[in-house]
């Protein structure tokens, strides 16, 4: 499974395999071994396809995206961040109009990136 989101998110961002490989530092072979599920990428390697395809590496490896739960951490982390700072994080708009970030909006705004 891992090797066919390796191969749709490459076929979504019109990359060929030797583009791949030319990232990650390996072979356009190595690239086809871990898209037919012949190969296994190493870890650091998934981090790279995560970084580089813009997809978390839970997504990478179950093809799952953010969980709820995942959310409500998210949520509490900004809470707990935005007490400590003592501070109200802001959000500026197209506009250049600054308006308050919610727990919410950032807890959204996190799961987002890292789905």
């Amino acid at each position: 499974m891992l090797g066919a989101r390796i191969a749709a998110l490459r076929h979504s961002r019109g990359m060929s395999q030797q583009q791949l490989a030319a990232q990650l530092d390996v072979s356009a072979s190595a690239v086809g071994m871990y898209e037919q599920g012949r190969r296994e990428p190493s870890g650091q390697q998934i981090v790279q396809l995560a970084r580089l395809f813009g997809v978390s590496t839970d997504y990478l490896l179950t093809g799952c995206a953010a969980q709820p739960c995942d959310i409500e951490s998210l949520r509490r982390i900004v809470s707990f961040a935005q007490k400590k700072l003592d501070k109200t994080l802001l959000l500026r708009g197209q506009d250049g109009t600054l308006r308050a970030v919610t727990d919410e909006d950032l807890a959204a705004l996190l799961a987002a990136l890292l789905a």
